[in-house]
């Protein structure tokens, strides 16, 4: 098991939608304490279960309180985010029963919604740092 501090934010590496909210949080990230890895690589191999790495319709978040999927990771990251975004954990306040159907409803559709980029976003030297296989 890989061990960190910082919550570790899994993602669907071949999805453009996935890959658009990565570069999401980066860019609005307070503090710079999210790592990030696809559900394709070894860090997730390492950390998670495999019923969690096959299934690539869902985030999951890893932190130091459990682990976390759908929009239960989503609106923990929301406080790591600059304002106006953080002020979003505020429809944590709607039930799981009515989030997390409207989250599956945009995972299904995410290959839809944006396709993956033809060209990568170079990373900078700091955004590296937090990259995990």
């Amino acid at each position: 098991m890989t061990s960190h501090q910082n919550p570790i934010l899994f993602y669907d590496g071949s999805c453009g939608f996935c890959q658009w909210a990565v570069q999401f949080v980066l860019k609005h990230e307070r503090n710079h304490d999210i790592l990030f890895a696809p559900l394709q690589g070894e860090t997730a191999k390492n950390t998670l279960s495999p019923n969690l790495t096959e299934n690539l319709d869902s985030v999951v978040v890893k932190s130091s309180t459990g682990i976390m999927t759908e929009s239960e990771a989503v609106f923990f990251l929301l406080p790591y985010l600059k304002a106006p975004f953080s002020l979003f954990t505020i429809l944590k306040l709607i039930p799981l029963f009515v989030r997390n159907p409207i989250y599956r409803l945009v995972a299904r559709n995410r290959h839809k919604l944006m396709k993956a980029p033809s060209s990568c976003h170079l990373p900078s030297v700091d955004e590296r740092k937090r990259l995990l296989p």
